[in-house]
């Protein structure tokens, strides 16, 4: 594995697509399901009972993992699909991982007649999107997510390898998207004929430098540059060129934002399910390299609770923090903390619609999650070599902190509404872009480390 990127193999038994049964006048959407062994999850096998719907979903999916919003770079990463016993959800990110996307697809308007519980890659590939643009509702539509007693024997079958070069940036993007989606709030609810209208009077073919903001005056949306109050602000509208096609058929569209951080979803509603469209700050910013998931995976609050919490794990559609603290005689608090660790390790997933986590794991391996995060493994080893001092209190609501950096020492400051650092990067970004390794270090030895040196004064120069 190289400091960017690891190479990686999807296998396929055969290629993604439609195929026709004349005799039976149906057509069958197929999707292949990828393992390393000769077993191939079959997870669902069903009826669409509206195909345009639900191949607007997935052509909007497609579109996205196909995009390099950013620089001109061919993308091929495939999403992931989570089966459950209440819906198929399919992930995936933008090659600039500055969008990220999510199908959820209710299984209830499938017709289903096997369900299966797991997560897996999917293969999407470019002959599946022509086949998906043709189907119509008058047709009738089988939907299937793997297949069932298929063989590497069988003569007809072929098995379909890419070998990629699988971008660490996009692995993390999964962890840090679930410290943003919890946070955000609901600010904008239309019906869909208003939805597609405003869609359809998006300037998506410019490129703007500067964020738009979207406000709604009555039941109506219009485009400002303005910022207002109740105002959604949005970088780079070229990423939300999906939307028209999604619109097409919407019940609802609402946006979600993230006042904080500037981050938005626009989640567009069907009968048959939703699409989320997660949206970094900026253009030119991944989700990969916020570093927002970083207090999670600092934090004490869920290191007892972790194992009990993911031994409650049963591939549910929406986790009930109730029911496992009970289960566990944990605190709702300490449940919600091991939740948001898990979904820094892929294990668990949130959905700002229902407002709860559901499980699903990663076919990547993430167990070793903070091994691509360089300011914790920074932190940790500035508690290793002992350069964190507590300070003498000063502030009865916080803690002070003397961090040894390499010609200077950092004052750091933890305080209940926030932390501070005298570091260079923390003075650039204000914490934007998550905590310096200064200040989870001294997080970490605040939250228990039983071998903290005792209170002292600060010596050297401090950092501006």
């Amino acid at each position: 594995m190289s400091a960017s990127a690891l190479n990686f193999t999807y296998r396929y038994p055969w290629a993604s697509g439609v195929v026709a049964w004349p005799q039976a006048q149906a057509q069958t959407l197929q999707l292949a399901t990828s393992s390393s062994g000769d077993e191939h999850p079959h997870f669902f096998h069903g009826r669409i009972e509206q195909p345009r719907s639900v191949a607007d979903m997935l052509l909007a999916l497609l579109d996205v993992v196909r995009t390099h919003y950013f620089l001109p770079r061919p993308p091929q990463m495939d999403p992931v699909v989570t089966s459950n016993d209440a819906m198929l959800r399919f992930e995936g990110f933008s090659g600039c991982c500055g969008v990220y996307v999510r199908v959820d697809l209710d299984t209830a308007g499938l017709a289903a007649e096997r369900l299966g519980r797991g997560t897996t890659n999917v293969d999407f590939n470019m002959p599946m999107r022509a086949a998906l643009m043709r189907l119509q509702d008058r047709e009738r539509v089988e939907f299937s997510v793997g297949r069932e007693a298929f063989t590497l024997s069988r003569g007809e079958a072929r098995v379909v390898e890419k070998k990629v070069r699988l971008p660490l940036r996009w692995i993390k993007g999964f962890s840090e998207v679930q410290a943003y989606l919890p946070r955000l709030v609901l600010m904008i609810d239309v019906a869909g004929a208003e939805a597609r209208r405003f869609a359809h009077g998006l300037p998506l073919g410019s490129i703007p430098r500067q964020p738009s903001f979207i406000v709604q005056s009555g039941a109506a949306l219009r485009l400002s540059q303005r910022p207002a109050d109740g105002a959604v602000a949005v970088s780079g509208l070229q990423r939300l060129r999906t939307l028209p096609g999604l619109a097409q058929r919407a019940e609802r569209l609402r946006i979600w934002s993230d006042a904080a951080s500037g981050a938005s979803a626009w989640e567009v509603v069907f009968a048959v399910g939703r699409v989320t469209l997660l949206v970094s700050p900026e253009t030119q910013r991944g989700f990969s390299g916020e570093g927002q998931v970083l207090s999670s995976l600092a934090s004490a609050a869920w290191q007892k609770a972790l194992p009990k919490v993911r031994a409650q794990l049963r591939w549910q559609n929406e986790i009930d923090v109730g029911e496992v603290a009970r289960a566990t005689a944990l605190t709702a608090g300490e449940v919600e903390a091991a939740l948001a660790a898990l979904g820094a390790r892929g294990l668990a997933g949130y959905d700002c619609g229902t407002g709860r986590y559901f499980h699903r794991e990663l076919p990547f391996d993430l167990e070793r999650v903070e091994a691509m995060q360089p300011r914790l493994l920074g932190a940790r080893q500035l508690l290793a070599e002992n350069r964190v001092r507590r300070l003498a209190v000063v502030d009865a609501d916080g803690h002070d902190f003397a961090v040894d950096g390499s010609d200077v020492v950092h004052h750091v400051r933890l305080r209940a509404d926030t932390d501070r650092c005298s570091c260079p990067w923390f003075s650039k970004l204000h914490g934007e872009r998550g905590p310096c390794k200064h200040i989870l270090a001294a997080r970490l030895l605040r939250d228990g480390d039983a071998d903290a040196p005792a209170p002292a004064g600060t010596t050297g120069r401090m950092s501006e």
